[in-house]
């Protein structure tokens, strides 16, 4: 089952964060709305069409879907192409992720990297996804990356707290800047799926799969602000939230 939550915005990991966004929306329950024959878990107490409906007032071409995909050893073709149409059945007003990057544990496994980096292409090719990006990479990954593939990376994501300049920051800014891929930093300090896991089992009693976990952020293009973000997660437990509602009518 793949379970989505919303961000709250008030933790200050990224840990911190999908535990709290999910505590809320196994334990916030309401009647269903969509007829699916069961209860559904809410975030916030509103229903699945509320919660994934495009912001009012916005021009639909001026939003931006960006996703992030925490993947592993453990990641397959499947687990891949699962995460990004999740996204999209999420929000199916929308047709295409604007922007997809890769986050790996290991930043300097590059045998990961381009084993996964065909499938994203491939993803590129459907035209589910406009542009793929890098999340932390390192130099030793990145050039051999560029040497063999057929769609390049457009963007790389560099820790907020690479901002002190290390000579990683620096040999990964020249690097992006000699084959023309555009920089950004980020916050996201998850790096250990298998620690997620593990808190995850400890504070709620549920257990993740540790293939995949993907992160959605919807911009404003225009204005250059946040609409919403959130995470996605393929439960392979859910613990005592037995009667919590996965159906696909519902999609709560």
């Amino acid at each position: 089952a793949v379970v989505s939550t919303q961000s709250t915005g008030l933790k200050k990991t990224t840990t911190e964060e999908i535990a709290s966004s999910l505590a809320l929306r196994l334990s916030t329950k309401e009647t269903c709305r969509t007829n699916c024959g069961g209860s559904c878990a809410c975030v916030l107490g509103t229903s699945a069409a509320e919660r994934t409906a495009l912001p009012v007032g916005i021009p639909k071409e001026n939003i931006n879907l960006q996703v992030k995909l925490f993947i592993s050893e453990k990641t397959t073709k499947e687990n891949i192409v699962t995460a990004v149409d999740s996204v999209l059945q999420e929000f199916s007003d929308l047709s295409q992720v604007d922007q997809l990057f890769i986050s790996t544990a290991d930043k300097t496994n590059k045998d990961l990297l381009l084993k996964c980096w065909p499938w994203l292409e491939d993803l590129a090719r459907e035209g589910k996804v406009k542009h793929l990006g890098l999340s932390d990479p390192r130099c030793q990954t990145i050039q051999p990356l560029i040497e063999s593939c057929n769609i390049w990376p457009k963007s790389i994501q560099l820790l907020f707290k690479c901002e002190n300049l290390s000579d990683t920051c620096i040999d990964l800014l020249k690097l992006a800047n000699y084959y023309k891929i555009r920089a950004t930093i980020h916050r996201d300090d998850l790096t250990n799926m298998t620690d997620l896991k593990e808190n995850l089992k400890s504070s709620l009693g549920v257990t993740i799969s540790e293939s995949w976990l993907a992160k959605y952020s919807m911009f404003d293009a225009k204005r250059k602000v946040i609409l919403k973000k959130g995470y996605l997660v393929e439960m392979e437990n859910l613990g005592d939230y037995t009667d919590f509602c996965v159906g696909s009518k519902c999609r709560a």
